[in-house]
């Protein structure tokens, strides 16, 4: 089978998840020492939590473009002046779910022809999504998300109830065309609405033959179509690869000037990786200040508090010898995929710095800033002892 630039794509970036997620296994499982990228990472709503964070969390001080933060900026920018590029050459969901369809086509199993009017419903999902975390009930439904339990998967994390509505997408995917990218994901959404005021549109030609619409992964209509393909498209390209009758069919436009094919695809590729790479350079370093410099600290063993993602992270601090020497969680309600490193990572390095003043695990904000205030808790604790 010869692939076409949009397969080599897809096939590139979900071989780059999917290896950044064993490597980061190994890595939070002791392994190897190294990661090439969390999960946290890979996180393509860390803007909105730093968003929800700024105007809800009166502690909450920006540090800097984190990993996840900048995958939302380059989304969100390429959404905004070329469409949904991300859904139809880098999803690893998507590349999924064209995969499996690919191979109900082999199956010759029936094509399922999904309606248009449930593809609202990724709106109200959205909306949801938004107004429970700002209620901060995320941890509520970051379990269901088939997103982070594709991660997992690989990660080698215990299943989550993510990967059952993962291998229900799988299953629907062997017979319809991207229903969790159609009906539910509000990351399609968020891009959508963005392609829907942003400049560039695809444009209908001469032609009224339909045909090249006859594969659209998204079942776009022909008959839906005035002048614009409308914003339910991932921008897969495949309807502007010319007319078979030889007329002119769709076409890229911006700012209603016409753009190459391959030059679209570049730019795009370039904005979305240009600001997960180049963003986080500009992050802020954060001041230091050790607790060796209390003195007052005695030694024993403190319980400590603090509000994490999923609500309340209990932690149990032991204290020797004027020094922080281990710190044991003793509950918390975190989401897998991102309390791992913050647990093992920030308690080496308080254990070994004797600093409380640390930056948080990108991607995972949230989690860091509860785990540390919970052992600073413990510490206050033992200066009142």
């Amino acid at each position: 089978m010869k692939l076409n630039i949009r397969s080599k794509i897809q096939l590139t970036a979900t071989l780059i998840v999917i290896i950044s997620c064993l490597f980061y296994g190994l890595y939070i499982y002791g392994i190897i020492d190294f990661r090439i990228v969390s999960i946290g990472d890979l996180n393509p709503y860390g803007g909105w939590s730093a968003l929800k964070c700024f105007f809800t969390d009166l502690s909450y001080r920006w540090k800097g473009f984190s990993r996840s933060i900048a995958l939302t900026a380059g989304i969100g920018l390429a959404s905004f002046l070329l469409g949904r590029f991300f859904c139809g050459y880098f999803c690893p969901i998507g590349a999924m779910q064209d995969f499996f369809k690919y191979v109900g086509n082999k199956l010759r199993l029936k094509e399922i022809k999904f309606p248009y009017k449930p593809e609202l419903l990724k709106y109200l999902v959205l909306i949801i999504i938004m107004v429970l975390s700002i209620l901060g009930m995320g941890n509520l439904i970051s379990p269901l998300s088939p997103w982070l339990a594709y991660l997992n998967i690989f990660v080698g994390l215990r299943l989550q109830p993510g990967v059952l509505i993962l291998l229900l997408i799988i299953l629907v995917s062997l017979m319809g065309r991207r229903i969790f990218c159609r009906y539910f994901c509000p990351l399609g959404a968020f891009q959508s609405l963005l392609y829907a005021i942003g400049p560039m549109k695809i444009k209908k030609g001469a032609c009224d033959c339909s045909y090249c619409l006859k594969n659209c992964p998204v079942s776009i209509d022909y008959n839906r179509v005035e002048k614009d393909i409308p914003p339910e498209c991932i921008n897969c390209l495949q309807c502007v690869n010319g007319c078979i009758k030889g007329k002119e069919g769709f076409s890229i436009n911006f700012n209603n000037k016409k753009i190459n094919k391959s030059a679209y695809i570049s730019i795009c590729i370039l904005i979305i990786a240009g600001s997960y790479i180049l963003l986080p350079l500009t992050a802020s370093s954060s001041s230091i200040q050790a607790i060796t410099s209390i003195t007052d600290i005695n030694d024993g063993t403190y319980e400590g508090y603090g509000l994490g993602f999923g609500g309340r992270i209990n932690t149990e601090v032991t204290i020797k010898d004027n020094r922080i020497t281990s710190i044991k969680i003793l509950s918390h309600s975190e989401t897998e995929g991102y309390y791992e490193e913050v647990f093992r990572d920030l308690s080496y390095e308080i254990t070994e710095s004797q600093n409380l003043n640390l930056d948080a695990i990108s991607g995972a904000t949230s989690t860091s800033r509860g785990f540390l205030n919970s052992v600073r808790d413990a510490v206050n604790k033992s200066l009142n002892d």
